[in-house]
């Protein structure tokens, strides 16, 4: 199909064509039918074939052909469409570039040399729970840098360290006893490997020979811990009861220590009942070793109190027949720790009280004298405390007795907070 401006075109194209030939030339497919001659043929002569001499023979062109359509100038005449005509860019032809001349580059040699080192131990022998410190020195390497050089370190325990390339020196601690060979492994990144060997330290065993003559004791009874021996190369040694307390043995060698539990290091507790292990800390030069177990004493719960009685003279109601206080004081348990005694005489307006220390009499007030509080320390189960001159009056007996678990004596309500009362004459 074509377009609208097809037809304007073959105008021009076909006036053109008028135009070519002079303005005597005549296309008969265009022109006008009336205009062309008429030749009428002679009636005696027989048409003629031959054209004549002047002129040429002219082949009109086919009426139905038309001259090609010729695209018109963009300028001519704007687009049928609103749509900016589109534009292509002529095309570009990349400039072609001559590759440089291809070399060979011979590949390297294969490594095949490991890396070379040393090792150093500062201590040869040590207790468990002690330090030894490894220096590393001289790695290096013919193609790998110092650190491509994969550092590993097996201790001769079980256990392997990874090193940094940039330290010189690792430390480790050995917890069990034995020969401890150390080996260094250097790795470069071709692969090759070095092992580097030492005989390592000795790790001594710091055990303590012990005997315990008791294993289960109550508040305040004793037991003994017997060192029966010394690790060699030993400078000191501590003993920690479980207790919160320790014995420090400057010059370490065979002897006996005798030992009891009673109360916190600071005083103010008695010591919880349980199980108390007992640990033994040994040094040498280079310090501690680990703290090793020396024995477990079993300290029993105590509830059992004290019992404190007293002897009546044989006359208990004649006043000159006290010349004494007798009597009992017991304890099924830890025993009795310390007991203490104040002996009163009491009349209708007055108090007195005995001091042994003056071997007198004096007047009690509402605070009574220190004097008067005896400290009675029993033997056996039985205590004694002397009287003298003694008034005749109300007696009255007051005695605290503590066990070692902290338990004190009973007493009745009935004569609280005497232990004894008696009318003396």
């Amino acid at each position: 199909m074509k377009s609208r401006l097809s037809r304007p075109l073959l105008a021009v194209v076909v006036s053109g064509a008028f135009l070519i030939g002079g303005g005597g030339f005549a296309a008969p497919a265009f022109a006008d039918p009336s205009s062309e001659p008429t030749t009428t043929a002679p009636t005696t002569e027989p048409p003629t074939t031959t054209p004549t001499a002047t002129e040429p023979p002219v082949t009109p062109p086919p009426a139905t052909e038309e001259p090609p359509a010729t695209t018109p100038p963009a300028t001519t005449e704007p687009p049928a469409t609103t749509e900016p005509p589109v534009t292509t860019p002529p095309a570009t032809t990349p400039p072609v570039t001559t590759p440089p001349p291809t070399t060979t580059t011979p590949p390297p040699p294969v490594d095949k040399t490991a890396p070379t080192g040393a090792i150093g131990v500062n201590r040869w022998s040590v207790y468990p729970g002690q330090s030894i410190t490894l220096t590393l020195s001289g790695i290096k390497d013919n193609v790998s840098t110092p650190a491509q050089i994969k550092r590993v370190v097996t201790w001769g325990d079980g256990t392997s360290s990874t090193v940094n390339p940039t330290a010189k020196t690792v430390a480790h601690t050995y917890k069990s006893s034995g020969k401890k060979p150390i080996t260094l492994t250097l790795t470069d990144a071709a692969g090759n490997k070095r092992v580097v060997k030492s005989v390592g330290p000795t790790v001594v065993p710091q055990s303590v020979k012990y005997k315990l003559n008791r294993t289960s004791v109550f508040h305040g009874q004793k037991f003994i811990w017997d060192l029966q021996s010394v690790p060699a190369g030993a400078t000191k040694i501590t003993v920690a009861w479980g207790d919160g307390r320790a014995t420090v043995i400057s010059k370490p060698k065979k002897q006996k220590i005798t030992r009891h539990y009673y109360s916190t290091p600071d005083g103010k507790y008695i010591v919880t009942p349980g199980t108390k292990t007992i640990k033994v800390t040994v040094y040498n030069k280079y310090g501690a070793a680990t703290p090793q177990v020396a024995g477990k004493v079993a300290l029993k719960n105590d509830t059992a109190r004290p019992v404190v009685k007293v002897t009546a003279p044989s006359k208990p109601s004649k006043a000159s027949s006290w010349k004494s206080v007798k009597g009992t004081a017991t304890d099924t348990g830890s025993g009795i720790k310390e007991m203490a005694m104040v002996t009163l005489v009491i009349k209708s307006n007055s108090a007195s009280c005995y001091a042994p220390s003056k071997k007198k009499w004096l007047d009690a007030t509402y605070d009574t004298p220190d004097a008067c509080v005896v400290m009675v320390k029993p033997s056996k189960g039985k205590f004694s405390t002397s009287l003298k001159n003694t008034p005749k009056g109300q007696l009255g007996i007051i005695a605290i007795a503590g066990d070692w678990a902290g338990n004190l004596n009973s007493i009745p309500e009935s004569s609280y907070p005497f232990v004894y009362t008696r009318r003396i004459s």
